[in-house]
């Protein structure tokens, strides 16, 4: 009996000197996923303490409403607080800007588009690859996202003529981040959008815009991954990550990772 009774002590005391590492979940939108994970593993080789988890997604609204409802402590959104959802009493903190790129499946071989041919193309009205110095007969497969997806919103709020076409009834919708790149990335002839953080993760070409580039510092489609908490949550380690996210110490880690640091 003394002898288990040791053993267990013996237990209870290696657990407690080596520790067990704080766990900050941070749940919500797929869009920049890649990139706080990044920021989170800095983060922990500068504080081994702390461990931050980025689950997978359940859109920006589902964190909005788990960090209201007090289910989480930190969400991650690609999008403003609506109106509705400012009775939660949350506190909004971009942390990045987000290139929203277009991406090509990689047979397609084109680098580069301007701004009226994207616009053809997702309207109906330029149907070949042909037509925009792609191979020769194959016809454009079309992904979009669903209507409120963040980066259709930033392309309808700032890509020149965007917002007045009616996207073709022949594009198919995708829902996920991964569901659009693994459709990108698989299926010949096809174009896409999304973040230029996930989009560096797959087999895919990424387009520059009339020259454009999403690396270029003056890129003009640009959305933002932030933080929503509540101001009463922003304690001890939880502020401390806040803070990381936020400072110069942050900034190379977001460039590598395909994101624009907050100037």
């Amino acid at each position: 009996m003394k002898k288990t009774l040791s053993f267990i002590g013996m237990i209870l005391l290696l657990t407690c000197n080596l520790g067990i590492a704080e766990e900050i979940t941070i749940v919500g939108t797929g869009s920049g996923m890649s990139l706080l994970k990044s920021l989170g593993e800095a983060f922990t080789a500068k504080n081994p303490d702390v461990r931050i988890i980025v689950p997978d997604s359940i859109g920006s609204g589902g964190g909005i409403k788990a960090v209201g409802n007090d289910e989480n402590v930190l969400g991650r959104v690609g999008r403003m607080i609506k109106e509705k959802e400012k009775s939660l009493g949350l506190t909004y903190l971009p942390i990045f800007k987000m290139p929203i790129v277009f991406f090509v499946n990689k047979k397609v071989g084109i680098k580069d588009l301007s701004t009226e041919q994207i616009c053809g193309m997702y309207s109906g009205k330029i149907e070949k690859w042909s037509d925009v110095g792609g191979p020769t007969g194959n016809k454009i497969r079309l992904i979009r996202r669903e209507d409120g997806d963040s980066s259709l919103q930033v392309l309808q709020d700032s890509f020149p003529g965007f917002k007045a076409i009616t996207i073709s009834e022949k594009s198919k919708t995708t829902y996920k981040d991964p569901e659009t790149l693994e459709a990108a990335q698989n299926i010949d002839d096809t174009i896409a959008f999304g973040t230029n953080i996930e989009a560096k993760q797959y087999n895919v070409d990424i387009i520059s815009i009339n020259g454009k580039k999403a690396s270029d510092e003056d890129y003009p489609y640009l959305g933002e991954l932030a933080l929503v908490f509540k101001e009463k949550n922003k304690t001890g380690n939880i502020q401390k990550f806040i803070e990381f996210c936020t400072s110069t110490d942050a900034h190379e880690v977001i460039k590598k990772g395909g994101g624009l640091p907050l100037k």
